[in-house]
């Protein structure tokens, strides 16, 4: 199954008093995330472009979500998938990565520790690196699919004012801008990022020392930080005002639309990228809500 037309949907009961608030539910793809949607193209990319010759295995660095993604595409297509992430990440992603067939090499330290350990693998010729923080099918997935998609649901007569959406690899945020630039002129992009001191699983900082090749962030207008507490009471009160687990990056994704929207007004689309399912056994939902 190829991932994408996920839902559309408004969070009535969680935008500021007169403005519109949607979400793109990106949990609805077929391992749970928004990466399903780069996974698959960048897969389907270098198989046609003669990168991935049959029984090559994928090599990639990723903090989870992409990994998984690409671990069910590989395994489906018949190639080995050998996942570079930080050991921190949760148990659930690891669980999942073996449960589709990766070999999982957990690396001490962050995402960028993976990287250069997955670079390494590639250096010495064990497999094909899909390197989804540099490669333009990574934004291309969201700039043809996912703002198509938005375009085609969107449920007002008016145009969205807003698109915030959250900081990773870049390419949801640099896709995204592109595609929904195109579909609605004059619109405000805004990145959610996290605080480079205190982070949240799958985001980035825009003080990183290592900026990803793949982002532009020029075509951002306005730039948020969200803490990890803001961004886990954030998840606890999309649970209880919408229904909806999500994940800690979605809750700040949505902390930072409601400071938008608060300030700007309008209507805001965001994307939120997973559900909370993924996270269980980490803090703070090991000892519950």
């Amino acid at each position: 199954m190829e991932p994408g037309n996920t839902p559309l949907v408004e969070l009535h009961n969680l935008a500021p008093s007169g403005t519109r608030l949607f979400a793109k539910l990106e949990w609805y793809n077929p391992t749970g995330s928004i990466k399903d949607r780069p996974a698959w193209t960048m897969f389907h990319d270098a198989k046609k472009n003669g990168l991935l010759p049959d029984g090559m295995p994928i090599i990639e660095a990723t903090s989870g979500n992409t990994g998984i993604g690409l671990a069910r595409v590989a395994l489906i297509n018949g190639h080995k998938a050998v996942i570079c992430l930080p050991s921190r990440a949760s148990n659930e992603r690891k669980q999942l990565l073996r449960a589709y067939g990766a070999e999982l090499i957990e690396v001490d330290g962050g995402p960028n520790d993976a990287i250069v350990h997955a670079k390494e693998l590639v250096a010495a010729g064990e497999g094909h690196m899909c390197y989804q923080y540099g490669n333009p099918a990574n934004p291309a997935a969201h700039e043809f699919g996912t703002t198509v998609e938005i375009a085609r649901d969107w449920p007002l007569d008016v145009p969205p004012d807003h698109l915030v959406a959250a900081y990773g690899t870049g390419g949801t945020l640099t896709g995204a801008s592109r595609g929904m630039r195109r579909e609605y002129d004059g619109i405000m992009v805004h990145s959610v990022e996290e605080i480079l001191a205190d982070p949240i699983g799958g985001m980035r900082s825009q003080h990183d020392p290592f900026q990803p090749p793949v982002a532009n962030l020029s075509l951002v207008n306005h730039r948020w930080e969200v803490t990890h507490t803001q961004a886990v009471e954030k998840v606890r009160e999309i649970m209880t005002a919408e229904g909806h687990f999500v994940g800690t990056s979605s809750g700040a994704v949505i902390h930072a639309a409601q400071e938008v929207l608060s300030r700007f007004g309008g209507a805001a689309v965001t994307l939120l990228p997973d559900a909370g399912w993924k996270y269980l056994s980490g803090s703070p939902w090991a000892d519950g809500l």
